[in-house]
């Protein structure tokens, strides 16, 4: 439970870095590499709770879309500056700003529902009344 939500922590703080360093980018400082290893790290910690969820009982479905988004997320993040180049592409940059941003959100929802299944688990586990 403790694992779940310190994991919730980091990346909270990893995805404010990665959108404070892609928003730096627009100083004409070079963060993109940076911003790159947080967006991954980012990704892998999606990854990794999806696929807990993957293979617990009743997450099952929301771990698969986890993974799903947890690969396509990185492919955007790669692709993006070659898609509606020009006048139009801050569109491209507003879905990725808010591709990052669900991703953190699943992965608050993916957190919350481990810590809330282990929770019921261990309270059926000790009660006397699931004996």
């Amino acid at each position: 439970m403790k694992r779940a939500r310190l994991v919730r922590i980091i990346a909270t703080i990893a995805t404010v870095i990665t959108a404070a360093l892609g928003m730096g980018t627009y100083t004409h400082a070079n963060f993109t590499n940076i911003h790159i290893l947080f967006g991954l790290l980012v990704a892998l910690i999606l990854l990794l709770l999806s696929l807990v969820a993957t293979f617990t009982r009743g997450l099952r479905g929301l771990g698969a879309i986890g993974i799903v988004y947890a690969v396509l997320m990185p492919m955007l993040g790669v692709t993006q500056q070659l898609i509606l180049i020009g006048d139009l592409h801050w569109l491209v940059e507003t879905t990725h700003l808010a591709v990052g941003f669900g991703a953190l959100a699943l992965i608050g929802v993916i957190g919350e529902r481990l810590i809330h299944r282990k929770a019921v688990m261990s309270k059926n586990t000790l009660s006397p009344e699931a004996a």
